[in-house]
């Protein structure tokens, strides 16, 4: 199943296997800018330009939470492979932590970029730390424990507009996409960055092994 969000403030939910529509629902009036499925809830969490985060049960389509999160658009919303925890990035320039476990309260805030959050991911390799990706031109690593950035990383020209870790365990990779029409992989061992690839959007395969780039 496929959840289709769009910029309508609907959202929908797709067999990808017949290619129907199941179930829709009507969030709010303004865009919903990201959806994500929590499987092991069998819920999903949507994020919108009305600053608030809704969770609903995909089953019964029953909505589960309502609340207000950011004090600016969301961007993205990013689950935890294991633990109860969600993040958040937004155009109010912080990341947040939400646990599920204790009421859905915001645990961290992370605040360091000087602009936008467009995107944000847990690591896999060390799902202890994330990355973020913002229009001030940077990506910075951040630890769960810790409120400031590890480090950043720097070299587009441009707002950074998406990223994605490497999923297989055999490379540190990181790999960014920017409104300088460029793509970046980075070492975040090293902090090295390798040649960029004259490209606009950027994704990796998790069933892959190798870098995946795809040009909308």
């Amino acid at each position: 199943m496929i959840n289709d969000f769009r910029y309508s403030g609907n959202i929908f939910l797709w067999d990808t296997e017949t290619s129907s529509l199941l179930k829709s629902w009507e969030v709010c009036e303004l865009p919903v800018r990201s959806c994500k499925f929590i499987a092991r809830r069998s819920q999903f969490i949507c994020a919108s330009d009305d600053m608030r985060l809704r969770l609903y049960n995909y089953n019964t389509m029953e909505k589960v939470k309502d609340m207000e999160a950011h004090a600016d658009y969301i961007r993205f919303v990013e689950i935890h492979p294991t633990l109860p925890y969600i993040l958040s990035s937004s155009d109010d320039m912080s990341i947040k932590l939400w646990n599920w476990e204790q009421n859905w309260d915001c645990t961290s805030s992370f605040e360091g970029h000087a602009h936008y959050v467009m995107m944000c991911k847990f690591n896999p390799k060390d799902t202890n730390t994330f990355a973020s990706a913002s229009l001030d031109r940077t990506i910075k690593v951040w630890g769960l424990g810790a409120q400031q950035p590890h480090f950043s990383l720097e070299g587009h020209d441009r707002g950074v507009n998406c990223l994605d870790y490497y999923p297989g365990g055999d490379k540190p990779y990181l790999i960014s996409g920017a409104d300088d029409k460029t793509v970046k992989i980075w070492d975040y061992q090293t902090k090295a960055c390798g040649n960029p690839c004259d490209l606009y959007c950027v994704s990796l395969a998790p069933l892959l092994t190798s870098l995946q780039v795809f040009k909308p």
